[in-house]
């Protein structure tokens, strides 16, 4: 049976290879809809990338709804040293022909969401900063009913990309984090402990530039990050965005643990921070359920094999 997800997304260099992926995984993932939420680059730049990413696709009927321009209280903070001045690395994207089907964020994502069949659920799969989703549960408190899950990619239980202690998703928006985390739905996160493990090489990036026009464009994104300073040199760059839809098509692929996290929403050094307090905390309220589940661990080479195989089949 098909799984239904809404994708919430700052495209970015990896979100749009997972984009493309889940899309690839059409047999399995029913994608509801994408909305765009400040992070990677500004709002105008990720959603203008995600309209033309599902052109590309060929995947113009799929709804995308461009969400929130900034976190809920702090200043944006692009990432264009990661993912380019126009977020996908040496891809220039031309203007889709196609257009927005809501400028209307989490009231667009609600819609969605309350007017599935009776009976069906989804999932949400959040791989920007969690904004969008946090504003979609404090205002539409209702639409928890009809959340299976959230399988997010961000955090760390171990150590950060953007500071020592933080994973960049969760500390653009850490307020926000805080609230989907507290929520009381079932959470799945895709943090820094499973994705540094979800790798492509620089042989399988030359394979997808000599594959078709679809695949030499996702080559020319990720060939950014190879020449960049954080992976200049090395043999394989992670893949982030593209754990939870491989979690979604294989679970038993990962292994992971439940905890108690919280979120820091502090603006010191732990800003951002997931913190694991599994009772060893004061401020953790007596019997607090372990509301998170924290992915640890991969079939790394099932990993990349998947992958490959879901970006490849495009023609």
């Amino acid at each position: 049976m098909r799984k239904n997800i809404w994708i919430d997304t700052d495209p970015g260099i990896d979100d749009a290879i997972a984009i493309s992926a889940a899309f690839a995984a059409g047999e399995r993932l029913k994608i509801i809809g994408i909305s765009t939420v400040a992070g990677n680059q500004t709002i105008d730049i990720v959603t203008d990338n995600a309209l033309w990413l599902t052109e590309l696709l060929g995947q113009s009927e799929v709804p995308v709804v461009r969400g929130a321009d900034r976190p809920l209280i702090r200043a944006p903070h692009p990432a264009g040293n990661v993912h380019g001045e126009h977020g996908l690395g040496y891809v220039v994207p031309p203007k889709a022909a196609r257009t927005l089907t809501s400028d209307q964020g989490a009231a667009a994502i609600y819609k969605a969401v309350m007017e599935l069949p009776e009976g069906e659920t989804i999932t949400l799969v959040p791989i920007g900063p969690l904004t969008n989703i946090a504003l979609l549960l404090r205002t539409f408190p209702d639409v928890s009913a009809r959340i299976d899950q959230i399988v997010c990619m961000g955090g760390s239980a171990v150590e950060g990309n953007i500071t020592a202690t933080a994973e960049y998703n969760i500390w653009t928006d850490p307020e926000a984090a805080e609230i989907v985390f507290q929520s009381g739905i079932p959470i799945v996160m895709c943090g820094l402990d499973v994705t540094m493990k979800c790798l492509l090489r620089q042989e399988e990036i030359r394979q997808l530039e000599h594959a078709g026009e679809i695949q030499k464009q996702f080559s020319r994104m990720l060939q950014f990050y190879f020449d960049s300073a954080a992976y200049r040199g090395k043999g394989a760059v992670a893949m982030h965005d593209s754990v939870p839809f491989l979690y979604l098509l294989r679970e038993e692929m990962f292994s992971g643990e439940h905890h108690v996290i919280h979120v820091s929403c502090t603006e010191d050094t732990c800003r951002g921070m997931t913190i694991v307090c599994d009772g060893a905390y004061t401020y953790q309220q007596k019997g607090e359920p372990k509301n998170v589940y924290v992915l640890k661990d991969v079939d790394a080479a099932w990993f990349g094999r998947e992958l490959m195989e879901r970006l490849m089949c495009y023609s």
